[in-house]
């Protein structure tokens, strides 16, 4: 890029500042008139660990983004270069001086550091006070959990071959176990041919030999024996019999909201729908977690006849598979994230699959939905996962990191929208829109069905609906949803069980609505 090229990416972002009234995401202004901002070095930070950004030195915000009066722009280039020298890494940007509107101010372009390079931070404090990331229009300072997520970039973590002590043997699925082993055998014949199961095991990792101190006697066998090998957290969540014996929230966790908006639950007057914990081994949380998501999101049967319309299921299985996987496979496994489960939200029109942890190493939101991703987070997870049996045949991790390719080519193929991604340092998120339908025309529909159903009862708890109507839980939620917005169905307590029950509204009440 050449100046006049720099020029008009400042004035095109000067005019967005101008139309929304403040700072953006992407772009920070500083006044700068006498000396260089005492939070520049926080922002320099901020973009460098983010997606990086803009820098516009002698504007002033407060008066509606125009030029500040006597600003000496080769002073506060000077100053940004030098303010530039307080981060680790040194942050390099291209800074340069740009006319506008008469003036001359100071344009700076940020790129993002590479992950290895990460948490750029401000040198004099440190990586856990110093690292800054950029929230909305402002700089905010990273927390601990963060910082320590950029740390593991800089070398592989190991979180997933951790030793869980109090585990032996008898934890492990010796079915799951044996199939394992035989796929890699199969795989692997001229490595595996002659070892047996336990050393097969350890070096698979799904055992491990705990460390012995020197001076450790209680530890050491009197006469040379190794010691006995304990499960790795990798061996627990691959072939356990039931991890969570150990780590109790490491599962999955379903909720069906009533609406499109969590909004309609916390901070209003409806509940979930459902919620469910689903455990076990990952190949069994998967399984489960497809099986209950399909069933909640079912097409709605023909009540008369009992049939299923030939239309396709509003999520197709494979592709709820693959995401559940993912956010199992790739989740930080970290001891700060052990007590935080994979999250699968049900709306009436989407599923979010949210797991703690964002992206690791060379992979990003692009090249996850446009080429095979092989950077793994938890790399002996993963190989334990591509030979671990998976209850409807096959193995969990059926192909090496094209997952996300075989979401995009199902959801194509049914001429879908295609997955939404969404990925910070403590979280990642996908978004799985439902299939495309004429929502408004099918909320009635169920709507109308739900209301002849309570003039005909006094009233009716989801379950009661679902089971005379032969509709979907989120049809029923959908239709409830559009009658009590209306003001024609109304919810009260049921006697003597806690579930909701809905009634119609009394004329009186229609009336004052």
């Amino acid at each position: 890029m050449d100046n006049d090229d720099y020029t008009a990416k400042m004035t095109e972002l000067i005019e967005l500042m101008r139309i929304i009234g403040n700072d953006t995401q992407q772009c920070e202004v500083k006044e700068c008139k006498r000396k260089i901002s005492s939070t520049i070095t926080e922002t320099l930070s901020a973009f460098s660990n983010g997606n990086g950004g803009y820098i516009i030195l002698g504007l002033s915000e407060k008066a509606g983004f125009t030029p500040v009066e006597d600003f000496d722009a080769r002073a506060m280039q000077e100053a940004l270069s030098q303010a530039c020298e307080k981060l680790t890494p040194v942050v390099r940007p291209v800074i340069v001086t740009c006319p506008f509107e008469g003036a001359n101010l100071v344009f700076a372009v940020i790129d993002e550091m590479l992950p290895r390079e990460k948490p750029c931070f401000i040198s004099s404090i440190g990586p856990h006070g110093g690292s800054y990331i950029r929230t909305g229009d402002g700089d905010r300072k990273m927390t601990t959990y963060e910082v320590d997520r950029l740390l593991e970039e800089q070398r592989q973590p190991e979180h997933d071959i951790a030793l869980v002590p109090e585990a032996t043997l008898d934890d492990l699925n010796p079915t799951l176990v044996h199939a394992l082993l035989e796929r890699e055998r199969e795989r692997h014949p001229h490595v595996f041919a002659n070892r047996s199961d336990e050393d097969m095991m350890l070096d698979l990792r799904i055992l491990r030999q705990p460390p012995v101190e020197e001076d450790d006697e209680d530890q050491k066998s009197h006469n040379g024996a190794q010691v006995h090998a304990s499960p790795t957290l990798a061996g627990i969540l691959a072939v356990g019999r039931y991890p969570q014996k150990f780590f109790p929230r490491l599962a999955v966790t379903v909720a069906v909201y009533p609406g499109t908006s969590r909004d309609d639950v916390f901070r209003g007057d409806a509940q979930l729908v459902a919620s469910e914990t689903i455990t076990g081994p990952i190949p069994v949380m998967i399984d489960d977690a497809v099986t209950s998501l399909m069933d909640w999101t079912a097409s709605p049967t023909d009540a008369e006849s009992g049939t299923h319309p030939t239309q396709p299921p509003m999520y197709p299985r494979l592709v709820l598979r693959e995401a559940i996987a993912n956010a199992l496979t790739h989740r930080d496994y970290s001891p700060d994230a052990l007590g935080t489960p994979v999250h699968v939200d049900v709306f009436t029109d989407r599923i979010e699959v949210s797991n703690p942890g964002g992206l690791f190493g060379a992979v990003s939101k692009r090249r996850l939905t446009h080429e095979a991703s092989t950077s793994a987070r938890n790399a002996f997870l993963f190989s334990l996962l591509q030979s671990t049996p998976y209850p409807d045949g096959g193995t969990v991790l059926r192909d090496d990191g094209t997952g996300y390719l075989q979401i995009s080519a199902a959801l194509r193929s049914e001429a879908r929208e295609p997955v939404r991604i969404e990925n910070e340092l403590d979280r990642f998120r996908v978004i799985i829109p439902g299939r495309v339908t004429d929502a408004a025309m099918t909320e009635r529909k169920f709507a109308q069905r739900i209301l002849q159903l309570l003039e005909r009862e006094p009233s009716a708890s989801v379950r009661d609906i679902i089971r005379d109507l032969g509709l979907s839980p989120i049809a029923v939620a959908a239709g409830l949803r559009s009658l009590m917005n209306k003001g024609l169905v109304e919810s009260g307590d049921a006697i003597p069980t806690p579930h909701k029950y809905y009634r119609l509204c009394t004329r009186d009440a229609r009336a004052r609505r």
